[in-house]
């Protein structure tokens, strides 16, 4: 399966709607790139899960820088976190897991037969995450309220 634009679409919707009904947090996707061998993305709370279907394999990882993952987390529980802890940290899990059923719902509507996956948490300053499968990856940046982070989507036959 090629990523097509239906496929990125899907994760870019899920993730502004997650985003805003979940925080209050309005967020705007920027023009998506193939991610090149020397590209460095960084951040410092990373969410990754696997995508698995009989056709195809491959994940979604969506990274915060600390700054940005402390509002959306003080937005989604109403507290002022100001500093990362293990209470939070397991957020951008739940974000990526809510984000990833959504588009997966959407996905599965249109024949992708994709199955449920649970999500794995990074964190660490300035880390580069890898995707777990090899394959073109498509970086989607992304605005928001609450700072700037990206999403990655890779997919393998």
């Amino acid at each position: 399966m090629m990523l097509n634009t239906d496929f990125i679409h899907s994760f870019i919707a899920a993730t502004n709607h997650i985003l805003s009904v979940q925080a209050n947090i309005t967020s705007e996707d920027g023009k998506a790139f193939l991610k090149k061998q020397n590209d460095r993305l960084v951040g410092d709370v990373s969410g990754i899960i696997s995508v698995v279907s009989d056709k195809f394999n491959g994940s979604v990882i969506i990274s915060f820088p600390e700054s940005t993952f402390l509002k959306v987390m003080s937005q989604m529980l109403g507290e002022d976190f100001k500093e990362l802890s293990p209470e939070i940290i397991d957020g951008v899990g739940e974000i990526l897991n809510i984000i990833f059923g959504l588009a997966k719902i959407v996905l599965n509507e249109k024949g992708y037969g994709i199955k449920a996956a649970i999500p794995s948490v990074i964190t660490g300053k300035q880390l580069e995450v890898s995707t777990m499968t090899k394959g073109p990856v498509v970086v989607i940046p992304f605005t928001s309220s609450a700072g700037d982070f990206y999403v990655e989507i890779c997919i393998n036959h």
